[in-house]
């Protein structure tokens, strides 16, 4: 999708009122990665497979340092003929996302009582993993706890003004959402592997929320940019094409490590 001379001006005149940097970019803070593994389930037992024999060892290597998080999502509204879970693992820097798991010594020791080899069957007869994707966050409001997860992937053939729209125009009002309880987190992510010309997106943005419904979008657009012309800042999403939505249910997560 290539940007028309009108576009292009409303761009300009847009973004041009917004800071150069958007302020979580500006700090040393090491980059989040993100893994997100397209799973399709055979039967129930999936859901206990995770639950019961995986998330005690990603809470493990959570609480080693070689994790920054672990969860585990079902499709609520989205295709499910292919993917009907995903799992989503988070990773803070290069260090840990590189970190080796150790998954036969780490699982003999988390659980010391089950056979490795036997789970590892039971494992991939519970699911078929259809495809792994790894993105990097790019900005993000605050965020906190939440029970939905709305994946919408996107495709912008200007990523650099993409993101700019996103981090100096939308995100303040993703906060005025969250500030008024209407969600409780988003962030922006690009796409690091796979990419090329079969890959149909390139960027994804998360809604996380804990109630399905619509939300005041112009409404928190106008409250977050006071001084822009709602119509402007519309023909922005022109920036974008939004290749697929999905909402996702929460089904398990790791915690923090505590700290003393």
């Amino acid at each position: 999708m290539k940007k028309s001379g009108l576009l292009a001006a409303v761009v300009a005149s847009v973004l041009i009122a917004f800071p150069a940097e958007a302020p979580s970019q500006a700090n040393d803070a090491p980059a989040l990665y993100v893994v997100v593994e397209c799973m399709k389930s055979s039967g129930p037992e999936y859901v206990y497979i995770e639950t019961e024999l995986w998330q005690p060892v990603h809470q493990a290597l959570v609480d080693a340092g070689k994790r920054n998080s672990w969860a585990l999502y079902e499709v609520v509204y989205g295709d499910r003929t292919v993917c009907d879970y995903y799992t989503v693992t988070t990773y803070l820097g290069e260090q840990q996302l590189n970190a080796d798991p150790a998954y036969g010594a780490l699982f003999a020791e988390v659980l010391p009582d089950v056979d490795v080899e036997a789970a590892m069957v039971r494992t991939n007869a519970a699911r078929e993993r259809l495809s792994t994707e790894l993105w990097r966050l790019i900005d993000s409001t605050d965020v906190g706890a939440h029970s939905y997860a709305v994946m919408n992937r996107m495709f912008a053939d200007d990523p650099l003004t993409y993101e700019q729209m996103e981090s100096r125009v939308f995100k303040a009002a993703h906060q005025v959402l969250i500030d008024e309880g209407h969600r409780v987190g988003w962030g922006v992510f690009e796409l690091v592997s796979p990419i090329g010309s079969e890959i149909p997106y390139n960027y994804a943005t998360v809604d996380l929320t804990n109630e399905i419904g619509p939300v005041p979008m112009a409404e928190a657009m106008l409250t977050a940019n006071p001084d822009r012309d709602l119509d402007e800042m519309y023909e922005l999403l022109e920036l974008r094409d939004q290749v697929r939505s999905e909402t996702w249910m929460l089904v398990a997560t790791t915690v923090a490590p505590t700290t003393e």
